[in-house]
């Protein structure tokens, strides 16, 4: 069968095989979009919020017109997700619906760009005015569709499309940098465009500096002899490219000479040596000093990171993080005890491994060159594995495990003539996969909501919901202070007028480069409190979690207006009560 593009519509119909790849990837990524993951972020909430600041006044939370770079919550942060989500605000309102909504459209985008990427590499093949494919094989035709299809089914994937994750869009723009990049080289065409979309990635995600560079560098790398070729030409086709990526991204470098990248030394692996004590505590228990030759060889800061890094870097690869529990070091970047792969993908890979290198052709070296360097944005962080920042895995690997189904099939078709085999085989890769899906489909639309709400900020929505109509009863409203940042909440939440907050915008309690807390707001403090002090006050409210405000807390000062629960019905999230007027 002749491959056709699959960016063009079939002569005599729709592409319905691609379609349905999609809507399987529109049904896991919008089905209950505004409750799983159950609850916004303080990074989804400020995204909305300023958003809507934007749309009403050309302005952000803190008055700065129409910026590149948003302040939040004392760090700063490319903006160019807040501007995606403008238009959502004004059609559906400030909501979780508009927030998400960005994240999960440009991750279908990004089913129909794996579709199309490794269709226009197979069909001509990842050199200079076509050329022979990448695979020659009957089946070759089925490759773009796998891929299409491991990808909207693949967990990583759907997950950080149903939140306000920049990541997403920046990976969605990276696939349109490549695949123009791959235009490009077939054609001559396609390299401004190319250029705009890698460089729109820096305007969306901090991390994407290096990620983003990554890939660039691998695609030139792999591609030089033809790059060659086609500025021998004409080497005016790379003007307009480099100066149109300089314009974009100046915003972005400039940022290092301003103070804003705060959040890059907080999470820097370097920024943490060992403690001075410590390690003068170790030299002593061993015997030994910082100018004995075993120090030099065995203890010294330098190799404690790279002890470090690397230990960091196989953690990514490892079956724990990909298959059985996911991002371990933090709750909220997967799903309850499922990896970021499927686990039907412990069989794909390594079959996709032995059949790419069977195979000669440029897909495969960036394929491997990818994989190996992506990992680099998380390891060099002082987490021990890191779902967001490593998300660039998610490409090379879905495209392994689609060598990987391919070959099955193939393997299949062979032994066709010994049907008992064929049948058996497909009936065991069938409930496997199967079951591989539906656990993880359990796993984040069933448990997730229930297990880890307590991970998603559960409650703040209906805490504000329950005091915005009695507000304005009470002189004083005490909010438990917090990291969750719960003036965000309150101002989404509320619709609180950006042109009012504006005026009053003001962080406090600074803590290190990229963490500010807001204390006052109208008649609300968030602030920590002691009970005694409080006792007494009149017309006042105080909110906290169940551990300010205990089970036991003292009713005859003290009345419950209301007691909210996490999803399971048992364990409370917050408790609102007010004091007795005496």
């Amino acid at each position: 069968m002749k491959y056709m593009t699959t960016s063009k519509i079939k002569i005599k119909g729709v592409n319905w095989k691609l379609l349905l790849i999609l809507l399987i990837g529109i049904l896991l990524r919008l089905w209950k979009l505004d409750i799983i993951p159950p609850h916004l972020t303080p990074d989804e909430a400020a995204i909305g919020y300023n958003a809507y600041s934007i749309l009403k006044t050309g302005r952000d939370e803190y008055g700065q017109l129409l910026p590149v770079i948003f302040k939040s919550f004392g760090d700063f942060k490319p903006g160019l997700y807040i501007y995606l989500t403008v238009p959502f605000v004004a059609v559906l309102g400030l909501n979780e619906w508009s927030v998400r909504l960005p994240s999960a459209l440009s991750g279908v985008l990004a089913i129909f760009l794996i579709h199309s990427i490794v269709g226009l590499v197979l069909d001509k093949g990842w050199v200079i005015n076509g050329g022979k494919g990448f695979i020659k094989s009957k089946t070759r035709s089925l490759l773009p569709y796998l891929s299409g299809f491991l990808i909207a089914i693949n967990p990583w994937h759907i997950y950080f499309s149903r939140g306000a994750w920049e990541v997403n869009v920046s990976l969605t723009l990276t696939l349109l940098g490549i695949l123009f990049f791959v235009k490009f080289l077939r054609n001559g065409n396609g390299l401004i465009l190319s250029s705009l979309f890698f460089s729109l990635t820096l305007l969306t995600y901090q991390g994407a500096k290096l990620s983003t560079a990554i890939v660039i560098v691998v695609l030139l790398i792999i591609s030089l002899k033809d790059l060659k070729t086609l500025t021998t030409r004409n080497i005016k086709v790379l003007f307009i490219p480099f100066f149109l990526a300089i314009i974009i991204t100046s915003p972005i470098l400039l940022s290092f000479g301003r103070g804003q990248t705060g959040r890059l030394t907080v999470f820097s692996i370097f920024s943490y040596p060992r403690p001075t004590d410590y390690l003068n505590d170790f030299l002593e228990k061993v015997g030994e000093k910082k100018d004995d030759i075993n120090y030099v060889f065995f203890h010294t800061e330098n190799l404690n990171y790279v002890r470090g890094i690397l230990g960091r870097y196989f953690n990514h690869f490892s079956g724990r993080f990909l298959f059985f529990e996911g991002d371990f070091q933090n709750y909220q970047h997967s799903s309850p005890n499922q990896g970021m792969l499927l686990l039907f993908d412990v069989i794909l890979i390594p079959f996709g491994l032995i059949y790419i290198i069977r195979h000669r052709g440029h897909a495969k070296y960036f394929i491997f060159t990818w994989l190996i360097l992506s990992p680099l944005p998380a390891v060099l962080t002082r987490e021990q594995v890191q779902a967001i920042r490593s998300y660039n895995m998610l490409i090379p690997l879905t495209l392994i495990s689609a060598f990987g189904l391919l070959q099955l099939l193939i393997l299949v078709d062979y032994y066709k003539r010994i049907k008992a085999l064929a049948y058996f085989s497909i009936a065991i890769f069938t409930v496997l996969f199967l079951g591989s899906i539906l656990y993880y489909l359990d796993s984040y639309f069933i448990h997730l909501p229930v297990h880890n709400a307590k991970y998603w900020n559960y409650g703040y929505k209906k805490v504000i919901e329950t005091i915005l109509p009695i507000q304005d009863n009470y002189e004083k409203i005490y909010f438990q202070q917090s990291y969750d940042q719960p003036y965000m909440y309150y101002l989404f939440y509320s619709r609180y007028d950006p042109v009012k907050y504006q005026k009053q915008a003001k962080l406090s309690n600074f803590l290190g480069p990229d963490v500010g807390l807001v204390e006052h707001l109208d008649n609300i403090t968030f602030a920590q409190w002691s009970w005694p002090y409080l006792t007494g006050e009149k017309h006042t409210m105080v909110i906290g979690n169940s551990i300010a405000i205990p089970p036991d807390f003292n009713t005859l000062d003290y009345n419950l207006i209301s007691e909210i629960k996490y999803p399971d019905g048992f364990v409370t999230a917050f408790r609102i009560v007010e004091t007795k007027q005496k």
